[in-house]
């Protein structure tokens, strides 16, 4: 009988390769807003893949129909506060930061005031995609 070979557990990334990592990131979450801003759904589509998922305050779209309308969509302007964020797997990391952005999608405004943001991203064949994002509406 042969002896069961155990799987080693790989090592944790050190908090100095975490911060890299972040940082890194954070980099790409905000070029995702730079690109929806400019509607260029050619590098949209590579930092945002197709199975992902954003939660707005006028609901839930999938990465396919937010191309869809991406033309009837215009952010005039955003702004948002410093962007932290951690890492609950070497392949995982979760922004989170507050921000308001102005514009309107097609006739309607988006709701004014401030908004907790949240993204998920993951490492998918050596890239980081945004999966999931999510807005909050912070209560006056």
């Amino acid at each position: 009988m042969k002896p069961k070979r155990r799987m080693s557990k790989p090592l944790a990334k050190s908090s100095r390769e975490q911060a890299a990592i972040i940082k890194k990131v954070i980099k790409l979450e905000k070029l995702v807003w730079n690109v929806a801003q400019e509607r260029d759904a050619k590098a949209f589509q590579e930092l945002v893949p197709a199975d992902a998922i954003m939660i707005f305050q006028s609901g839930i779209m999938r990465q396919p129909d937010y191309l869809k309308t991406m033309k009837e969509r215009t952010i005039a302007h955003y702004e948002f506060g410093p962007i932290r964020g951690f890492m609950p797997t070497d392949s995982t990391v979760i922004l989170f930061y507050r921000a308001v952005r102005i514009g309107h999608e097609g006739s309607r405004k988006f709701p004014q005031g401030t908004v907790v943001e949240s993204t998920t991203w993951v490492k998918r064949k050596g890239r980081w995609a945004a999966v999931l994002n999510q807005e909050t509406p912070i209560s006056k």
